[in-house]
């Protein structure tokens, strides 16, 4: 499996603490565009989810940009995550966890 294949990452403190999973912004094109509705499967619970963004200036305020994320609950710090995309179905995605 190619990296281009799955997106993963590691949950921090944050994420768990706020029910969401990061999406880095070079890794957008994987899923559906910002604010369209998708799929998102885990062992136990499926989803409808998107992606979706806030501003933030955490470089400072002469550097704004925009963070991007997917509501999920139930994630540990430290946990990993790996989300793909089923081909054979429109706008659906598993995603594993790890501990």
């Amino acid at each position: 499996m190619s990296s281009k294949d799955y997106y993963s990452r590691k949950i921090s403190k944050s994420e768990a603490e706020n029910n969401f999973i990061f999406i880095l912004k070079n890794k957008l094109s994987f899923f559906p565009r910002l604010g369209e509705d998708f799929i998102l499967k885990d062992d136990e619970i499926s989803c409808e989810v998107q992606v979706e963004s806030y501003p933030c200036t955490c470089r400072g305020p002469e550097r704004p940009h925009e963070h991007y994320f997917i509501k999920w609950e139930g994630l540990k710090p430290g946990n990993k995550v790996e989300i793909e995309k089923i081909s054979s179905k429109h706008n659906e995605y598993v995603m594993k966890v790890f501990f």
